[in-house]
């Protein structure tokens, strides 16, 4: 069991003869899910999958009989697929977006056989392999979940979920939580609008 966002910690519960305790951490469908709500964590691990499966491609990256395309394709099938798992629903900081594209170039310059004493810029390498920037591929997942949610008929608790956190954002509910002084986190409906205006 397990207290995510503000509040004090869950007390354990009985269940049966067993005790389920709380916890700060634990996996749920092959993401980590941390108490604190930030995504971080669950981004660093990512980032550490992905940069393993990278490492097992080396062969491919240097394979002369593969053309660029089919070592992009590799990469956003196996790569970028493995770094992306659960991103749709992140809530991404000024950081965590810096990390992953960090390692999309990263990426990028290991397929094309670009070292770091080349001087090659991230412009001229993004040109080169024609992927967009990780931020969109996010933005795009979150957006299509976004509106499949909208779209579920409106007794199931997601969409039940998605509306009363739409009324609480735009004060129509008659809710009297007020959340904590201070700047105010970042959320999913947040990161959803953003997207809204990239692509406007």
């Amino acid at each position: 069991m397990q207290n995510l966002g503000s509040g004090p910690s869950a007390s354990p519960v009985d269940v049966g003869n067993e005790q389920v305790e709380s916890v700060n951490c634990y996996t749920y469908l092959g993401s980590d899910l941390d108490s604190s709500s930030y995504c971080s964590p669950e981004i660093l691990r990512r980032m550490g999958i992905a940069s393993s499966v990278v490492g097992r491609l080396n062969n491919a990256w240097k394979q002369p009989c593969l053309s660029l395309q089919t070592k992009l394709r590799i990469y956003t099938s196996c790569v970028q697929s493995t770094l992306l798992h659960g991103a749709d629903k992140w809530t991404i900081l000024k950081a965590d977006g810096k990390w992953l594209q960090a390692f999309h170039m990263q990426c990028q310059r290991r397929i094309l056989g670009i070292r770091w004493s080349d001087f090659v810029t991230n412009a001229t390498v993004a040109e080169k392999t024609g992927l967009p920037n990780i931020r969109a591929v996010i933005g795009d997942r979150r957006l299509a979940l976004f509106g499949h949610v909208r779209r579920l008929p409106k007794g199931t608790p997601a969409h039940h979920a998605l509306q009363a956190s739409v009324e609480l954002s735009s004060g129509t509910n008659n809710i009297t939580w007020r959340r904590k002084p201070g700047r105010p986190r970042n959320s999913l409906l947040r990161g959803v609008l953003k997207d809204i205006q990239l692509i406007a």
